[in-house]
């Protein structure tokens, strides 16, 4: 328990590990677990987000050109931000 107060937590005196109960530990474990799943689904949508960004399409015989030639076609950023003011 002392050891992942420090390591996970942020911790950086052991009072402070004195005075957690054990329900708040375990809520501070649950957290931790829910952020690493988090991280995980976040480097997953980057993955793809690159593989997306890379796409192709036929521009004649055996040539082919970017789906995305502009960065605004691929996120257009005003559109989101109009999203979020609804």
């Amino acid at each position: 328990m002392v050891i992942d107060c420090f390591r996970y937590f942020g911790f950086k005196r052991l009072s402070e590990v004195d005075q957690l109960t054990v329900p708040e530990y375990e809520l501070l474990i649950e957290a931790h677990s829910l952020r690493v799943v988090d991280e995980e689904y976040k480097r997953h949508e980057q993955a793809f987000l690159n593989y997306q960004v890379q796409a192709q399409r036929s521009a004649g015989r055996y040539k082919t050109k970017p789906v995305y030639d502009r960065f605004e076609k691929f996120f257009d950023y005003d559109k989101a931000l109009a999203r979020l003011q609804k």
